[in-house]
């Protein structure tokens, strides 16, 4: 039986559900149709200062992670296990190599107020980083925030295809999306949730109709939404799906991935040559491969960045100034002030305006929490193990595509998702190695004892092994 939630876990349990509920106004959730979880979302996601003319140049939604944050500090206090440390290390990179990158820049010149604003969501994702390390020091809560994500993802799912057929009457028209940008995110995870809960159920045929039913009413939307930044992060989720598996379940799994790998490269192929919009996924993917015939809004701006990179090749542009215009880029000031200091690439953002430190801190963090996926996915100990490392391969690899195709870094919902289900499964990691350890001393121990017995002699009496590594400190602590 599920332990009651803590009201710490109730109030963090809330405001997850409201930040992935209500819809962001900034980003055009709906294109026209305004909905009424964009109204709402305006008092969650909109500034501070707009709403209430407090001069705090930060969002309620940003207020609250930070208090969620301070609230679960005072009440599980500053931890000492080793992958606490760990977890810290990864999350402060960012924010130091940026923090030097903005001093580099102003003491050459470049405006404070716009390194502000080009930095404003860097500090949230090592917040959430750490939430995410204090949920998953009780995984029952980590599940418990895995189906509020699926719940939601369902209402989004109906809410979406009723806008698609009333609004819409069955034709996008010009518009580029059907919800916006991160809900993509959502959706793949709620539908690797359903498929998932599916394969583990297979024996009762109601519950894997009813999964695999909830998979395909997700399905949907996440097609309409047409965010080929998401495709490419699913794409990759599933390439790299044989690594975080268990011999086991690789052994299980092979022949219907090989078929399905086949089937989707096939699929990419034939759509691919075939296509003429050069902004849809297969598009895209046909222009970068090819070759494209006429230069895009994003690849000027690459080029600029990268003009920016050969001029400030060591600590780069630093930030609070904008790229240059070696090819002049079509003017979007009327929709994005900011175009020409936030690029559509936070990859090239960071290594152009704080060079290969700023780089190097990215690489460095999506490596360490990729590795703590791939473990926790092939030391799994249970089937909801499994879910969350899925879980956490597909939330990272899609913000890793996010990153190098858009705006990744500045998109608070999506950072939410990376702490919480990466960072959530760093104590999960933890537990699985304490328990490897004792169980491989135990079966040492036993092999000593039976050598002793077969030789004639006392046989000791078995006693706790000793730990390899420490024992598990406030990692392992109970929710109060």
């Amino acid at each position: 039986m599920a332990k009651a939630l803590s009201r710490y876990d109730t109030l963090l349990c809330c405001f997850f559900g409201a930040a992935v509920f209500l819809d962001i106004p900034a980003a055009k959730a709906y294109n026209a149709h305004t909905a009424w979880t964009e109204i709402a979302g305006r008092y969650l996601f909109h500034g501070v200062k707009e709403l209430l003319g407090v001069p705090v140049p930060l969002t309620p939604f940003e207020v609250g992670s930070y208090l969620s944050l301070l609230m679960l500090l005072a009440a599980y206090g500053w931890q000492r296990a080793r992958v606490w440390v760990s977890l810290i290390f990864l999350a402060l990179l960012l924010p130091l190599a940026t923090g030097f990158a903005t001093i580099s820049g102003i003491m050459r010149g470049n405006s404070l107020s716009l390194a502000m604003t080009q930095l404003h969501f860097i500090p949230l994702l090592s917040a959430w980083l750490a939430i995410g390390y204090f949920v998953g020091t009780r995984p029952t809560l980590l599940g418990r925030l895995l189906r509020i994500l699926y719940w939601v993802c369902l209402w989004r799912a109906v809410y979406a295809l009723y806008v698609y057929a009333f609004i819409y009457k069955f034709s996008m028209g010009d518009n580029e999306y059907l919800i916006d940008h991160t809900v993509s995110i959502f959706f793949a995870c709620g539908m690797v949730y359903a498929l998932l809960q599916a394969w583990f159920h297979r024996s009762d045929k109601q519950i894997v109709l009813a999964y695999t039913a909830s998979a395909l009413l997700q399905f949907l939307p996440f097609m309409l939404n047409d965010r080929r930044a998401s495709y490419a992060g699913l794409t990759a989720a599933v390439l790299m799906l044989p690594w975080i598996l268990s011999r086991r379940m690789r052994r299980a799994l092979l022949r219907p991935y090989k078929y399905a790998l086949v089937l989707g490269v096939g699929m990419i192929a034939f759509f691919s040559l075939r296509t003429t919009d050069q902004y849809s996924f297969v598009g895209a993917f046909k222009t970068e491969t090819l070759g494209a015939k006429e230069l895009t809004y994003r690849h000027i701006e690459n080029y600029n960045l990268l003009v920016g990179m050969i001029k400030q090749p060591v600590l780069g542009m630093g930030f609070g100034t904008r790229f240059p215009k070696a090819i002049e880029l079509p003017d979007i000031s009327f929709a994005f002030e900011l175009f020409d200091a936030i690029p559509h690439n936070s990859v090239y953002f960071l290594w152009g305006f704080g060079g290969p430190i700023g780089l190097a801190s990215l690489m460095t963090l999506s490596c360490g929490l990729l590795c703590v996926v791939t473990r926790v996915g092939r030391q799994a100990q249970s089937k909801s193990q499994i879910l969350l490392a899925l879980t956490g391969l597909v939330v990272l690899s899609q913000w890793l595509m996010y990153c190098l195709f858009d705006m990744g870094l500045l998109e608070s919902r999506s950072l939410m998702l990376v702490g919480i289900f990466t960072g959530g499964l760093f104590p999960v990691y933890a537990r699985n190695i304490w328990e490897l350890s004792y169980e491989k001393l135990g079966k040492k121990k036993q092999q000593e004892t039976d050598a002793e017995s077969a030789a004639g002699e006392e046989p000791q009496p078995l006693s706790r092994p000793g730990p390899l590594i420490p024992p598990p400190p406030e990692f392992v602590q109970q929710s109060p």
